[in-house]
């Protein structure tokens, strides 16, 4: 308003703040009215005096302006202060736009931790010895003969090296891997727990090539192998367990491989039919519970599985799915467990009578997952005709080829194509027309599948009007393609039987067998023609004339070379057991990984 100390906008003090202001209104009233009257007083009625006063008056205020301090005054003040002012800003905002066009500096990491991290220990777990169900104990179908249960007891054998062993590349020298502060080679260390924890076996044999070799030939219990190379970490690693039942109603051989807890897992080719018995067992053997799903396939179908389909196991439990009791009267069933928490140990144990004689068993561990080229070498034909099981894991129908391949290459007459496997089924197909040998069954599918092949072997007839010639099986199944090695544990009771090598194109591979005492023989080389089969017998891998307790596999091109092991032993009456495994790659795992904790 105009009457308070805000400068109005048409006062220049409203940009420059408050200026010196006249004095009272008295002084300048009076003022006012004095000269008012020397101006009457002069007028004499002529006008003169009005001029006179006039003038005077004039000469008055010219002598109070001369009189009066004079303030500097300068005619464009009001503009120009706000043109000032505003130029001032200037120089601020061009430097405000230099910082809002510069680009933001990359922040400076801060290492706030910094660590080392490999690979730990592996630790193995083993299914322990073939355990029926107490039906089948309970059965008597001759007053004169009980049933006989299998072998409570299994073997263990393990090997474990070094990452840079030389044996690991075909050769056999212990200048080429580490060495202590004394001179002396590290090696691996192994150690053998059973199911409670209790230590069966801390003793590695080991000599000068970074290899540590441990045998544990009786245990009725299950196991679990620890290997850990000498600086603590991951080695390279393989335990194999066996359990042989020479005789009785469930003679048979079983290899199986010790592995770790998995999450999921695949099997095919148990049998549910009358008479025979399989069992999916899960064990958590660690403190948090899991929950599996289980889905059964069939010739016929994925089966319903009646509320069976889901099972938990508790921390440090062990859960038993009878199939039988859920797809019964199948020559063949696949089976799949998914896991949700914590990883469980899988197995299936699976064991066949044709009435009163026995049929063979095994402990079938987890397949390689499905794919589209399936290879199992090792297929041996010993009397019987070898038979080729597919399942179809996906939802849509799919078809594969087959090639056998022996010694001199493919056999045409036993190559089939255009095999139908329907989304969801098991499928059988008889290979027939084999004379007896070793030989390399590939899948070649439209659609990922996987694959087993049924090998069978007879025994000795046996005694009695109701028995017949008992038999015993095992299920090759596929081997992976070998990178720059692979190795693998031989039964703790020693290699009987023979490598089966196959190659998708010609070259060498050398094999280097290992001593029970962690030495190694001399390297056996072989030459592989493609698409060949080779049988390598176990006399012919023995070091100094005694049975090797494991071997390593160097391909001389990575990835061309698959391998299988067949073990086969007498029974002691003019029959053969028998059981497979495939060779694994060498996982070489031991690098350090560094770990930073940075802001």
């Amino acid at each position: 308003m105009a009457d308070d100390d805000t400068p109005t906008p048409q006062d220049p003090g409203a940009a420059h703040g408050p200026q010196s202001r006249p004095g009272p209104a008295p002084e300048r009233a009076q003022r006012a009215g004095n000269a008012q009257r020397t101006g009457s007083d002069a007028d004499d009625g002529s006008g003169h005096g009005a001029e006179a006063g006039a003038e005077a008056g004039g000469e008055r205020s010219d002598d109070r302006r001369e009189n009066r301090p004079q303030r500097p005054r300068d005619e464009h003040r009001g503009p120009v202060r706000p043109l000032l002012a505003l130029a001032s800003l200037l120089p601020l905002a061009a430097a405000v736009g230099v910082i809002a066009m510069t680009p933001a500096s990359e922040p400076t990491a801060v290492t706030r931790a910094e660590t080392d991290s490999r690979p730990g220990a592996m630790s193995s777990r083993c299914p322990g010895p073939l355990q029926v169900p107490d039906a089948l104990l309970e059965e008597a179908g001759d007053a004169e003969l009980s049933v006989e249960p299998p072998s409570k007891s299994v073997g263990i054998g393990s090997v474990a090296l070094e990452p840079d062993s030389s044996v690991l590349f075909g050769r056999v020298s212990s200048s080429e891997t580490l060495q202590e502060d004394d001179g002396t080679v590290r090696a691996p260390v192994l150690t053998t727990e059973d199911s409670e924890g209790d230590v069966v076996e801390d003793t590695t044999a080991s000599a000068d090539l970074g290899v540590g070799v441990q045998q544990v030939p009786t245990l009725e219990d299950s196991a679990v192998v620890r290997a850990a190379s000498a600086e603590g970490g991951r080695p390279v690693a393989d335990t194999v367990q066996s359990t042989a039942t020479t005789s009785g109603d469930f003679r048979s051989l079983a290899l199986t491989r010790c592995a770790e807890p998995t999450t999921d897992a695949s099997f095919l080719g148990a049998s549910t039919a009358s008479g025979d018995s399989s069992v999916l067992v899960l064990r958590n053997p660690t403190q948090r519970p899991a929950t599996a799903s289980v889905q059964v396939w069939t010739e016929d179908g994925p089966a319903s599985m009646a509320g069976r389909s889901q099972v938990v196991v508790a921390p440090g439990d062990e859960e038993r799915v009878l199939l039988e009791s859920v797809a019964g009267g199948h020559e063949a069933v696949g089976v799949r467990a998914s896991v949700l928490g914590a990883p469980l140990s899988m197995h299936i144990q699976t064991t066949e009578r044709d009435g009163l004689t026995p049929g063979g068993a095994e402990i079938l561990d987890p397949l390689p997952g499905a794919g589209v080229e399936q290879v199992m070498p090792g297929v041996n034909v010993l009397g019987t005709e070898p038979e080729l099981v597919l399942t179809n894991p996906q939802g849509s129908d799919t078809t594969a080829s087959v090639e056998v391949s022996g010694a001199d290459g493919p056999i045409a007459a036993a190559g089939l194509e255009d095999v139908e496997v329907p989304a969801g089924t098991v499928v059988r197909v008889p290979l027939t027309g084999l004379k007896d040998g070793s030989y390399t069954v590939s899948v070649t599918a439209a659609d990922p599948v996987l694959a087993v092949t049924r090998s069978s072997a007879l025994g000795a007839e046996l005694a009695g009007d109701t028995l017949g010639t008992p038999v015993d099986f095992t299920l090759v199944s596929s081997a992976p393609a070998l990178g720059t090695s692979g190795v693998l544990a031989l039964p703790a009771e020693g290699a009987a039987g023979g490598l089966t090598l196959t190659a998708e194109t010609a070259g060498a591979v050398s094999i280097v067998p290992l001593a029970a005492d962690g030495s190694a023989g001399t390297p056996v080389e072989v030459d592989l023609a493609a698409d060949a089969s080779v049988w390598v017998s176990s006399r012919a891998l023995a070091v100094d004339g005694a049975p090797a307790s494991g071997l390593t596999v160097v391909p001389e091109v990575p990835g061309a070379v698959r391998a299988s092991w067949m073990q086969r032993e007498s029974d002691g009456a003019d029959g053969v057991l028998l059981s497979s495994l495939p060779v694994l790659s060498a996982q070489q795992s031991g690098e350090t990984l560094i770990v930073r904790v940075q802001d």
